[in-house]
């Protein structure tokens, strides 16, 4: 019985580890309406752009910015209410466990009080396509995890393995440190 569990132990592990090295390697594959697509849930810019404004309560979206350099696929969209910017809005499309994955965030700017440093964080976020293994991935308490995430944020999901939900939840906290990275080096802020 103890060796079933140990080798039951050990496969949930490599698969786990098998799956991450799997999911994280369409990272920067994003629908953006440049390059060519490799994976696709369907959706259009306007679709993003749409979901974007509503999550952020927005009163509309600006022009799409898309960063020069052609390995950068991260497109950036600027949301205002009442005429001023509240935040910029981005999507990516990946790949969780062979099925295409869509989300969006809003990234904005945020100073630390202690180091007077600027920097960017996540303001919200959603995933588009949590499917129904994993609900949890559209509540709150999941979702607030990643509120204020920055390049200098460490992450511990705290989520049952047995269920996927640990692969989830570190591919959008590397898909959104990606996000981060290219929004501070190469997003309208950076110009």
């Amino acid at each position: 019985m103890k060796k079933s569990l140990v080798v039951s132990l050990i496969l949930v592990f490599v698969l786990t580890f098998s799956g991450l090295a799997f999911a994280t390697t369409h990272t920067l594959d994003v629908v953006g309406g440049g390059d060519k697509q490799e994976i696709s849930t369907g959706r259009t810019v306007e679709d993003y752009v749409n979901a974007l404004v509503e999550l952020a309560d927005a009163d509309e979206a600006g022009d799409i910015f898309y960063p020069e350099r052609n390995e950068v696929k991260y497109p950036f969209v600027p949301l205002h209410k009442d005429g001023e910017l509240i935040g910029y809005g981005s999507w990516v499309n990946t790949i969780i466990y062979s099925h295409p994955e869509d989300f969006i965030a809003v990234i904005g700017m945020a100073n630390n009080s202690k180091t007077e440093e600027s920097m960017a964080v996540i303001k919200n976020w959603k995933p588009l396509d949590a499917n129904d293994h994993h609900p949890e991935m559209k509540q709150e308490e999941f979702l607030s995890r990643y509120y204020g995430l920055s390049l200098k944020s460490s992450f511990d999901p705290e989520v049952d393995i047995i269920s996927g939900s640990t692969i989830s939840s570190q591919t959008f906290y590397f898909e959104m440190k990606n996000m981060l990275l290219v929004f501070e080096n190469y997003g309208p802020e950076a110009e």
